[in-house]
């Protein structure tokens, strides 16, 4: 495995702060990521800040870019992104995904494209539009979504076809893991995502 080299962990740092600030006006959006980079920049050109291991604290003491993207938004006045329809639908969908999943598969025919094939890519692509997921939590969502693709797969390769009411009880709950995951993770981030802050709650 390649290492990670000082350069890299500035270009991740960075890439993942412009995605938290992506709601603020470009303007402000480049006056922050104008700010951060020249930070990192000076900090760099001293002589105690040059390997891994020294970018990578200087890094976890400037903040998690999604600490800093939330002071960003307080500061300029910029409200957090609200749930909509789009993001309710995704974690609904997650709810019911193995229903959604395995009752299809077993009880109606389908052709070359199977429930579990399709349902995990619908949430994962309702998910890539939504605006108030960060892209790292797409990454994280369509992961979980797909690994019961990954599941179906093995199951195939293993010429599972049993029909009893005892293997569908148990490829339910093996279904329950992987939509559940995705849905718990999902609600926990919009939740911190759409979080209003106090300064925000005050008068103006």
């Amino acid at each position: 495995m390649k290492p990670t080299t000082p350069d890299e962990l500035v270009r991740r740092y960075l890439r993942r702060l412009r995605d938290e600030l992506r709601d603020l006006p470009q303007d402000r959006r480049r006056e922050v990521l104008d700010q951060i980079g020249e930070h990192i920049a000076v900090r760099r050109s001293e002589p105690d800040v040059r390997s891994e291991a020294e970018v990578r604290a200087m890094l976890d003491r400037l903040g998690d870019p999604a600490a800093l993207g939330a002071d960003a938004r307080e500061r300029f006045g910029i409200p957090p992104p609200r749930r909509g329809p789009l993001e309710t639908l995704v974690l609904l969908l997650n709810c019911f995904g193995p229903l959604l999943v395995l009752v299809p598969s077993v009880f109606i025919p389908f052709g070359p494209v199977r429930p579990w094939q399709a349902v995990p890519v619908v949430i994962a692509g309702l998910l890539w539009l939504s605006r108030v997921w960060r892209l790292r939590d797409k990454v994280i969502g369509t992961a979980l979504l797909l690994s019961c693709v990954g599941l179906f797969v093995m199951l195939k390769v293993l010429g599972f076809q049993d029909v009893s009411l005892g293997s569908l009880v148990a490829l339910l709950l093996m279904l329950v893991v992987p939509f559940a995951a995705a849905g718990l993770y999902l609600q926990i981030r919009i939740r911190r995502l759409t979080a209003v802050t106090p300064a925000e709650l005050a008068p103006r």
